[in-house]
């Protein structure tokens, strides 16, 4: 019985003790767009210089000055931007100061009808929940 309640406790306390280890860090999400802003997903695959594996839909970063490279897949059917449908464009590294207790949305504009000023960009930024 005490085993039972110890793993019921356990399983209810999970939530708290994965938002503990989280706090000290800024939150980055690439895998959301604004379609009206002409901001696209990205797919981050180097943080300072080093091959990263993150997931989109959110990792974590020690507060300071992070470097970010990745690629996009423009869907050029909403804005009016110049290029083809759905291509891949290579994303120039952006440099940006992270803060403890945030959340990035990172998203590659396209807005500009001139490819050379599309770039990697911070669209949104919130306090994190927690």
């Amino acid at each position: 019985m005490k085993r039972l309640i110890v793993t019921v406790l356990l399983l209810l306390l999970t939530p708290f003790f994965a938002q503990a280890g989280s706090e000290g860090k800024a939150q980055v999400i690439s895998g959301f767009n604004d379609r009206a802003q002409c901001i696209a997903p990205v797919r981050v695959n180097k943080i300072d210089g080093r091959e990263a594996t993150v997931q989109p839909m959110g990792f974590e970063l020690e507060p300071g000055v992070h470097t970010m490279t990745g690629s996009a897949v423009i869907d050029a059917s909403f804005c009016q931007s110049v290029g083809t449908r759905n291509s891949r464009i290579k994303v120039e590294p952006l440099e940006a100061e992270f803060e403890a207790g945030k959340t990035y949305y990172l998203g590659f504009d396209h807005n500009s009808k001139d490819r050379n000023e599309w770039k990697l960009v911070i669209w949104k930024v919130e306090d994190s929940k927690g």
